[in-house]
């Protein structure tokens, strides 16, 4: 994941389950498809939560990394 540069990263601290993905929505809407969006998050279900979101939204989760803190993923916005 670390030679992957993201468009924009997303901090999203302690933030949880459905507050975490409405967070995530909201910055996807200022992407341009095929772009790219660095996810940040401490949330324990983030792991579970943010690939079942890729999942149902049809963007691409291009990159996991769950065994640092904070989480991260690289999120790519479907075209």
């Amino acid at each position: 994941m670390e030679t992957l540069s993201p468009d924009a990263t997303l901090d999203a601290g302690q933030t949880g389950c459905g507050e975490l993905t409405l967070l995530i929505f909201q910055r996807m809407k200022t992407l341009a498809p095929g772009q790219t969006l660095e996810v940040l998050a401490h949330d324990l279900a983030a792991e579970t939560d943010i690939p079942a979101w890729c999942r149902t939204t049809g963007h691409r989760l291009l990159a996991q990394t769950t065994t640092t803190h904070p989480k991260r993923f690289l999120i790519q916005k479907k075209s």
